[in-house]
Formats: C-alpha cells, sequence, structure tokens
C-alpha cells in the first residue's frame, strides 16, 4: 500500500504536476514533479510503448536510469518488479523529489541508488555492475547522448543480452557502437525512441 496520505512532502502544491505510473504493481498511482525543475517527463504513449517492448526481461532486471528527472521511467520498472533501478542526476532538488516520490510509494530500499552527480562522471569509473537494461532520455539541448553511450561500452556498464533505450529529438544522429543492433524503433511526434540490443563481440 503506497504512503499517499503524506503528500506534504511536497509543500507548494501550486507547482506541482502529476504524472501517472502506467503499468505494474503501482499502476495508476501518481509522481509528484514540481514545474520549476523544467523536466520533460517520458509521456503515457511513450512509456506504455516502451514497457511493451521490454516486458519479456523487466522482471528481476537491474536498471539504469541515466539523466533521470523525474525517474519516471526507472519507477515505471521498479513497479513492473525490476530488481534495482539505480538513478542519476546532477540536481540535488530533483534527486530529493525523486527520494520523495519513492517514499510516497513505501519503496525505502533506495540507499546508495538515488544517486546526486553527473551521469558523465558517474560513467567515467569503471563500473563493478552490469546492467540489464538502460535508459537514456537526456535533456534535448545538450549533445549527451554520444558521450553516453561511448561511456556505458567503453567503462562495462552492459552485459550480453543488453537492452538500452534512447529517446532523442526526430532528427538525432547518434554514433552507435558496431556490438548494437536496433530491436525497435518508433516515432512519435517529434521524439524518436530506439531501443537497441547489445551483444559481445
Amino acid at each position: 500500500m503506497s504512503n499517499y496520505k503524506n503528500i506534504n512532502l511536497f509543500k507548494n502544491k501550486k507547482n506541482i504536476n502529476k504524472i501517472n505510473i502506467n503499468t505494474g504493481k503501482w499502476k495508476n498511482y501518481k509522481l509528484f514533479i514540481n514545474n520549476n525543475y523544467n523536466l520533460r517527463p517520458t509521456t503515457s504513449i511513450i512509456k506504455k510503448i516502451l514497457f511493451n517492448w521490454i516486458k519479456p526481461i523487466i522482471k528481476n532486471s537491474i536498471c539504469l536510469d541515466c539523466f533521470a528527472g523525474s525517474g519516471s521511467l526507472g519507477i515505471e520498472a521498479l513497479s513492473n518488479y525490476a530488481n534495482k533501478v539505480f538513478f542519476l542526476d546532477n540536481n540535488k532538488n530533483i534527486i530529493n523529489q525523486l527520494k520523495q516520490n519513492l517514499k510516497l510509494l513505501n519503496y525505502n530500499n533506495y540507499n546508495n541508488c538515488v544517486i546526486n552527480i553527473n551521469t558523465i562522471n558517474w560513467l567515467n569509473i569503471k563500473s563493478k555492475v552490469r546492467f540489464n537494461i538502460v535508459f537514456l532520455d537526456p535533456p534535448f539541448k545538450k549533445n549527451l547522448l554520444n558521450k553516453t553511450i561511448n561511456l556505458l561500452e567503453k567503462n562495462k556498464y552492459l552485459s550480453n543480452t543488453s537492452l538500452i533505450y534512447i529517446e532523442s529529438k526526430k532528427k538525432k544522429i547518434i554514433k552507435l557502437p558496431k556490438n548494437w543492433y536496433i530491436k525497435k524503433i518508433k516515432i512519435i511526434g517529434n521524439v524518436l525512441i530506439r531501443l537497441y540490443l547489445r551483444l559481445n563481440i
């Protein structure tokens, strides 16, 4: 059962927007997002498509939500019984908001997994964890995708058969490792969503 009576965690309700959790054990619960942070959460339509794509492997997976923002993708993964999700964001206020939303869902197993850090800096360190699923949805106006993709591969963040989800502007061109294979692709409005399968060479 969620802790929705404790909404006073979000004091200034005038600036609060709500986003749905679409699937899984927390289906129809809301995430509370401060509009002042200028976030661009993945839309419900896109989330439904994405989680239909990854449904066969999401249970018990270890996921990485880069540039987490609202944490909408990672929380949807937890709702679908992912074993663990690491959330990365460089804004302390956004990280605190994410922790508050997890508390409202009575999910308290986030110690050391909700991390206030620049994603690129975190990925610059060689990984001790191999992630089954990685979510990449950086700010559209910043040129972060190619650098992030390179570091994921270089510093061994990916297992054989990892899935990498990328959300970008429709015309965004990215450089991909040779061992990443496109599984799914779809254009929704001005947004291009792609799912890649990573295999060992």
